[in-house]
């Protein structure tokens, strides 16, 4: 069949550890990059409107401590708040001082529990597209396979996933580089349905869970890693297909993005932050619905170290082209530390 709707087995979410390949990056007087992040923004509420000052003196002098501390050590400081222990020195680090300043800014042992999230699902999607090993410059990627897999943010849990391929009609025959490097056959994209219907598809699913009702504020965001999935292929598949971008891709989460700014690292991508995290990528690399369960496994990960998930990253439609809402600047530590070019090839 070229779709289905399934419920994911839990143990897609068990975590793998791999041997330690550590990032040495350097931290000078900041405690937490990612402090404008904590729950002063206007993108999400705190679950009290009583908040303590925190003193940016305990802040430092706690850091401090962190970065002395041994590794036994400071895992034990990780088992007494019940956090994670899984994952390279600079993130547990960081996960620790997070958790201390919402302990100071909250006055509670359970910080994590005060923050309520801007969004109740988490929308998944990582295309793949025809490809070229030595495209031409005028070469037309068009999205084959298209997969959402679906986080319950307040569960933490992945509940569900969609997945189809679809026809490609530009270059209907795949390339060898193209199914040896995404995995998807001959024979599944051509007894698949065209992009136009699986688009269609893709909202009846997701009316069905009623994920696109605007009456209850934002209940869903869809994130990616990175942002080509949005501004290259659905973008260039829509005007490839004659058909309006849809309205609920303008904004996303940019899961790479955030991650970096987060826990303080490069830019990365899917196996690079699933190493960061102490975890191994499960299933195949470029196979659409497993990069979306692994870029989902990452996203768990920054909700339960209390990162709230905001959109980040969007496509202005204003004037007669859309262009993409990026960083004007981008700090030295958000630097992709890999090519843009092998995400395009996808």
């Amino acid at each position: 069949m070229a779709s289905s709707s399934t419920k994911i087995d839990s143990n897609l979410l068990k975590n793998h550890t791999s041997d330690p390949d550590r990032i040495k990056i350097t931290k000078t007087n900041l405690c937490f990059a990612e402090e404008q992040r904590l729950p002063n923004s206007k993108s999400h509420a705190s679950k009290t409107s009583t908040k303590n000052p925190v003193s940016q003196k305990s802040l430092n002098k706690f850091c401090n401590r962190v970065h002395q501390m041994t590794p036994e050590a400071l895992n034990e400081q990780l088992k007494r708040r019940k956090l994670s222990t899984s994952g390279e020195l600079d993130i547990l680090q960081h996960r620790l001082k997070h958790h201390y300043k919402l302990e100071l800014t909250f006055g509670c042992e359970n910080p994590t529990t005060m923050i309520e999230q801007p969004f109740q699902y988490i929308a998944v999607l990582d295309f793949e597209a025809t490809c070229e090993e030595k495209p031409d410059n005028d070469y037309k990627n068009e999205v084959i396979e298209f997969p959402i897999v679906l986080i319950d943010v307040k569960q933490q849990i992945i509940i569900d996933k969609f997945q189809s391929y679809c026809r490609p009609t530009l270059k209907p025959i795949l390339s060898t580089f193209c199914t040896q490097l995404t995995g998807i056959k001959q024979h599944q994209v051509d007894n698949a349905p065209t992009f136009v219907e699986v688009l269609h598809n893709v909202e009846k699913w997701l009316n069905e869970r009623n994920l696109l009702s605007t009456s209850n504020g934002h209940k869903l965001a869809f994130a990616t890693d990175g942002p080509w999935d949005f501004t290259k292929f659905l973008q260039v598949q829509c005007r490839l297909s004659s058909i309006a971008y849809p309205q609920w891709a303008e904004e996303w989460i940019d899961i790479r993005k955030e991650f970096s700014r987060f826990y303080s690292v490069r830019r990365g991508g899917i196996e690079k932050m699933l190493h960061r995290l102490g975890f191994t990528f499960d299933g195949r690399p470029h196979s659409g619905i497993d990069d979306s369960i692994n870029i989902a496994r990452i996203t768990l990960e920054l909700l339960k170290d209390a990162c709230v998930l905001s959109f980040n990253d969007g496509i202005r439609t204003s004037g007669p082209k859309a262009t993409t809402i990026t960083d004007k600047k981008a700090a030295p530590n958000e630097k992709d530390e890999e090519e843009d070019s092998i995400i395009f090839t996808d």
